[in-house]
């Protein structure tokens, strides 16, 4: 029961956000996280080999090479994440238009329902996998949660593929 309230008021809250916030700012919003995420995770390495050559030239001093390592994600995803607010901020004026701002609240309420529902699905898939029989009961006890795990057939089917697939790497 448990499950199904909080699920129920993360999935209100979250329409309720996205008509506030509107598609616009959802979608780039959510572009962006995975933008600079990316850019994040790719550029992070070759910058910090560049560093850690330039400051500690051949020493093994390993805890401050991933500490340059961190600095340098954090920054470059600040850098990203800030460019692509700067370019939501642009569009922000568009949106206002009368027409424009009720399919824009409408759509942005839609589009973060969705992102919530995902993102709990995700959640409940990797609470199932734990070992915990209090888990479990609180599953068992909500139709909800049951719902978003069985009837959302081909993301359930393409997660336990990946899981099959690589579970193995991770010796479980």
């Amino acid at each position: 029961m448990v499950f199904s309230i909080g699920i129920i008021l993360i999935l209100i809250f979250g329409f309720l956000h996205g008509l506030s916030k509107g598609f616009v700012a959802e979608v780039l919003s959510l572009i962006g996280f995975v933008l600079a995420t990316f850019v994040s995770i790719i550029g992070t390495s070759p910058i910090a080999d560049v560093i850690n050559n330039a400051i500690f030239q051949g020493s093994d001093n390993e805890t401050a090479q991933v500490i340059v390592k961190w600095v340098i994600f954090v920054l470059l995803f600040g850098i990203v994440w800030r460019i692509v607010r700067g370019l939501s901020n642009l569009l922000s004026p568009l949106t206002r238009l009368p027409i424009i701002h009720q399919l824009n609240s409408l759509l942005g309420g839609a589009a973060d329902f969705i992102i919530k529902y995902l993102f709990i699905f995700i959640v409940l898939n990797f609470l199932l996998i734990l070992p915990s029989q209090s888990i479990q009961d609180q599953y068992q006890q909500s139709p909800v949660s049951q719902w978003i795990v069985k009837k959302t057939p081909i993301l359930s089917d393409k997660m336990i593929q990946i899981w099959n697939q690589h579970s193995s790497e991770v010796n479980v």
